[in-house]
This record gives C-alpha cells, structure tokens and sequence, in this order.
C-alpha cells in the first residue's frame, strides 16, 4: 500500500521532565506554552517581546524565560521547539537548527512543514480526545472541536468522576489479567492472567457494554468490574 501524503501518524508524546523550548511569546506561543507547562515539560521560553501570560507563567518559575534573540544552541539537549515568532526568517533558522540536532520542531506559522501539529484537545477527567487536520486547516479542527464539545457528554453518559471511575476499573482489570496490548484487541500475559480468562485475545469493546456503564453512573463499583471480569471471560 502507498502511503498517503497528506497522511501523519497520530501519536501522545511524554514530555514529562523533557526539555522543550519555544521560540517567541505572542498569543500563539502563549498557547504552547501553557499546553507544554500542563504536560509537565521542562519549558524554556526565547523572546525579545513577553506577553503577559507568558511572564505570568515566568514570575511563577513554571517556566525559564530568556527575553533575547534565538541561538542555535537554545535547542542542544531539546526534545522538541515550537517556531511562533511570526517572522518566517527567524522560525525558519529555528527549524534550520532543530533539524540539525534532530530536535522535533512545531511551525507555527506552517504546520505542514514541522514535525508535529498540536490538535486541539477535549478534556473529560482522564480522557483526552484530540483532533487534528495535521495543521492543514485548524478552523476546521477548532469547529470539529467545539461541535464535541458540545455533543460528548451525551455520547458518553458519564460525568467526569464516572469516568475516572471506569478508567480506573479497566486499568485495574488489565493489572490482574497482567494483560498487553497489540492494536484493538489485548492479549493475556504469560506471567499474568485470572482463572477464569482463558481466550488467547479478550474483546474489550464488547466487555464495556451498556450494563457495566449503567453500574458506574449507579456508584456500583465493584460490581461493574466484577461484570467486566465475567465478559471478558465469556468473549
């Protein structure tokens, strides 16, 4: 199969502890900031003009800001640099010198030119919905975003705490079956494994049906992961 080359490979990155630099403070770089402090990154910021919020973050020593020009080396020892000064020039020798340290770099100014695009993200309690056109089109991603928005919590029937709830359950049935992922279905572990689980590959997507959903919202815990333990054993 030929691959697509509109195409990008929807991934998460941990950026916890990880150096990442942003060049430039405006409104856009604001954003990456704010985005890459919430991750947990280690946060350098390079400016000659700092927006408040940006400063905000400085005063709160959440981030390191050097208001100064860019240098090459800003990025040595970088994970990844976001170029949002809004001068091509400039984001240009950012992307120039990334690609030289092997440093993933985000455009803002031409998504479709760095590494990586930041989608725009749906938060309810621990899960995350991104959405994303690869940077081709965000008044795109922004409508699609809102219109989810808008739409989730009826699609899930399920209120923040409901879904840590069933996030923690699935996680603590995955730890007793001592599981491991592979694409959509999951494969017991050797060293792992309940008694009652024998299948090669267990069905998650029909184990979380409507019955377990109606125990979490109804605080029934310990019976929904009991419900989800006896549907996987029956998938």
């Amino acid at each position: 199969m030929a691959p697509d080359p509109t195409a990008s490979l929807p991934v998460q990155l941990d950026v916890r502890g990880r150096r990442c630099v942003v060049v430039g403070a405006g409104p856009v770089g604001a954003r990456r900031v704010a985005t890459l402090v919430e991750a947990g990154a280690a946060v350098e910021v390079i400016a000659l003009q700092v927006s408040p919020p940006v400063r905000a973050l400085a005063d709160q020593l959440a981030i390191v800001l050097h208001q100064r020009g860019f240098e090459p080396s800003d990025l040595d020892g970088a994970l990844l640099v976001v170029a949002a000064t809004g001068v091509r020039a400039v984001d240009e020798s950012v992307s120039l010198a990334a690609a030289e340290r092997g440093v993933l770099v985000n455009r803002a100014d031409r998504a479709g030119q760095g590494d990586l695009a930041f989608p725009a993200v749906l938060r309810r309690g621990p899960l995350r919905v991104a959405v994303s056109t690869g940077g081709a089109a965000p008044a795109v991603t922004r409508l699609v975003a809102a219109m989810l928005d808008e739409q989730l919590d009826t699609v899930l029937g399920l209120d923040d705490d409901d879904l840590s709830t069933l996030v923690e359950v699935v996680e603590e049935v995955r730890a007793q079956l001592g599981v491991q992922s592979y694409g959509g279905a999951t494969q017991v572990g050797r060293t792992g494994g309940d008694e009652g689980v024998t299948p090669a590959l267990l069905d998650w997507r029909s184990a979380l049906d409507a019955s377990i959903l109606d125990l979490i919202r109804q605080g029934r815990r310990a019976e929904a992961k009991e419900r989800l333990l006896a549907c996987l054993s029956s998938s």
